[in-house]
């Protein structure tokens, strides 16, 4: 992601940022904030290290969370994001699902989570060898979140990536070659809960 990109959308969170805390001054202390039951729905900003890379990336995608209890929820989350493995461009899709588990008492602002699940990573290797493939890949983790009220939060995420390795057929590599993309992934989000 280039710096216009990553400018664009840490002005979107700071747009949103705004409006959540005139929310907040309007709700007033009637509210309690923290988990609960319920839908939530969030944009977010990504940075993904794979080993094999030359360098990190930023990317963007949005996340949806189904909360069960106060303490338990399911994630689903798309991104975008572009690496480069030896001057080679590789744009992938990762779809993920994650169990999360909050670990402080309900009504906290403050909200502190483990996670665990899987990702389908739809993977682009561009020229000169192209060709499109699917990968899957266990993550694990942990964030924290912190409610603005009962409407907005903002939270930030850490999870490790055991992601199926890139493979790479080319003139110059005619029996081809791997890359690894296992690595890190952070994420930072603004979410808006029904």
């Amino acid at each position: 992601m280039n710096t216009r990109k990553l400018r664009g959308i840490l002005s979107l969170m700071a747009a949103g940022l705004f409006a959540a805390s005139s929310v907040r001054a309007q709700a007033g202390a009637e509210e309690s904030p923290g988990v609960r039951q319920g839908f939530s729905l969030g944009g977010r900003g990504v940075y993904y290290r794979p080993k094999g890379a030359d360098r990190g990336s930023f990317g963007e995608g949005a996340q949806v969370r189904l909360h069960f209890t106060r303490a338990w929820a399911l994630e689903g989350s798309v991104d975008l994001r572009q690496d480069r493995f030896d001057g080679i461009r590789v744009d992938v899709i990762p779809v993920q699902l994650s169990l999360m588990v909050f670990i402080l008492p309900p009504g906290a602002r403050i909200a502190p989570y483990l996670l665990a699940g899987g990702g389908w990573y739809y993977t682009h290797i561009g020229a000169p060898a192209e060709h499109f493939t699917s990968r899957f890949g266990p993550h694990a983790g942990g964030g924290i979140g912190f409610f603005l009220n009962r409407s907005w939060s903002l939270d930030s995420s850490y999870r490790y990536l055991w992601t199926e390795d890139i493979h790479s057929q080319d003139a110059a590599h005619p029996l081809g070659q791997n890359f690894s993309d296992k690595g890190f992934m952070l994420t930072a989000a603004l979410n808006y809960h029904f």
